[in-house]
């Protein structure tokens, strides 16, 4: 009886094994350095992480960015494929903070934006496996390649009235980056908007974010040390 005893007791106080097929692993994790016109401007640091459950994998982006006065927390949730299913980020300049809370049902986007002047609701109809592509913020280009290296992409810009564009990506080819004082090969990729604007981005072989550069605003951000593993 006594044994009996011991066996539950350790049944109830050891923790819980994730069932099959479960678990949260990062997908990405780091910094950036971003120079606008060769001066620095940015600093972000940030983390993704993955989260399988079953069949079923969701994506987790958090980051804080920092642009002289101004600071942004953006955190966004995605499906498997990128497509956000919720966004939310916080932009404070000085003394006073400005938040933007949507999430999409249904093929709708339900956005809340809040700030000195009150709170603003805005609906909006959104494209199916729309991802993400929010202003000053680097490492959600990330989510650009998830299906693929190549194709067309549905971006949603919601801190900009919730505009929606669309953009080509092209495989341009392997590359040499240095990262911190590594070489690391790269894969670049070509992404085109819809009103012409050229985005370049690099990532390595285990599809983390090296550089993302737009030659059209001077901006440049590259990674501050190479990823790990």
């Amino acid at each position: 009886m006594r044994t009996a005893t011991l066996v539950i007791a350790a049944l109830l106080v050891a923790p819980l094994a994730p069932a099959a097929g479960q678990g949260t692993r990062v997908a990405d994790e780091g910094s950036f350095t971003v120079r606008r016109d060769g001066r620095t401007a940015v600093r972000e640091n940030f983390r993704i992480t993955a989260t399988t459950r079953g069949d079923v994998v969701e994506y987790f982006a958090k980051g804080d960015v920092t642009l002289g006065d101004r600071k942004l927390e953006p955190e966004l949730r995605t499906d498997g494929r990128g497509a956000v299913t919720r966004y939310f980020v916080k932009v404070r300049t000085g003394d006073t903070d400005e938040t933007w809370d949507g999430e999409v049902v249904r093929g709708r986007l339900n956005a809340k934006i809040t700030g000195a002047r009150g709170t603003a609701a805005r609906e909006s109809i959104i494209p199916n496996g729309a991802l993400v592509l929010d202003e000053d913020i680097i490492h959600q280009h990330w989510f650009l390649t998830l299906r693929g290296p190549e194709g067309r992409l549905p971006i949603l810009v919601p801190r900009r009235d919730n505009a929606l564009t669309t953009v080509t990506l092209a495989r341009v080819g392997e590359e040499t980056l240095q990262i911190g004082t590594q070489d690391v090969p790269a894969i670049h990729i070509r992404v085109t908007d819809a009103g012409g604007e050229v985005r370049n981005l690099w990532f390595d072989r285990g599809n983390r974010l090296l550089k993302v550069e737009i030659p059209a605003r001077g901006l440049v951000a590259v990674r501050d040390d190479p990823p790990r593993g």
